[in-house]
């Protein structure tokens, strides 16, 4: 088993013995996981689809957590956002995806590129995934998957120092930022129309 996995199947036993989590205290929960990983287990939930205003809900809560790690702050969500409960078979389904994507991701991950993968790197990451949450937060249907898996592959090749896998994961992500700009006009258009 790959240093990812362990992490995941660890974190995954957390949450399984907690019921009924709300956003607040899965962040809680993760609070002394490492960045990339807490953004993987929000980024990977957040590719699978829920009721209205999930979507929304976690990608604020990843922008929320990007900004705490980039001001060297406790990992911490209150508010509406934070007491927004999460569904257990949601939860029971991002911990299978999880560890299934991770597990898939392993098999052709490992340490290349470190330049791309080490400290210095953080900040700049970290600011790449808050832009490309943040068209998220529009309640649009389908569009947080591509940059999600984009920002999962980011996150995973990071704790596996695998910078090619960064590159990928970058590309996956801004492939899903332009597909989320293009829905963003094109309801913003249909609107407009509609409204004469």
């Amino acid at each position: 088993m790959s240093p990812v996995e362990s992490s995941i199947a660890a974190i995954a036993e957390k949450i399984r013995r907690h019921e009924g989590l709300t956003a607040g205290g899965l962040v809680e929960l993760l609070g002394h996981a490492s960045y990339p990983l807490v953004i993987l287990v929000l980024s990977v939930l957040n590719m699978l689809p829920g009721p209205p205003g999930y979507g929304g809900t976690l990608a604020i809560t990843i922008m929320t957590v990007t900004v705490a790690t980039l001001l060297g702050r406790p990992l911490q969500l209150g508010g509406w956002i934070g007491k927004r409960r999460l569904p257990p078979k949601l939860l029971e389904r991002m911990m299978g995806q999880m560890q299934w994507f991770a597990g898939l991701v392993a098999k052709v991950s490992r340490p290349r590129l470190a330049v791309l993968t080490g400290p210095r790197t953080q900040v700049p990451t970290a600011i790449f995934i808050l832009l490309v949450s943040l068209p998220m937060i529009i309640p649009i249907p389908f569009i947080n998957a591509v940059p999600n898996t984009g920002i999962a592959v980011i996150c995973v090749s990071r704790i596996n120092h695998d910078g090619l896998g960064v590159l990928l994961g970058g590309v996956i992500a801004l492939i899903g930022l332009g597909i989320a700009g293009g829905a963003i006009w094109g309801a913003s258009l249909l609107a407009t129309t509609m409204l004469g």
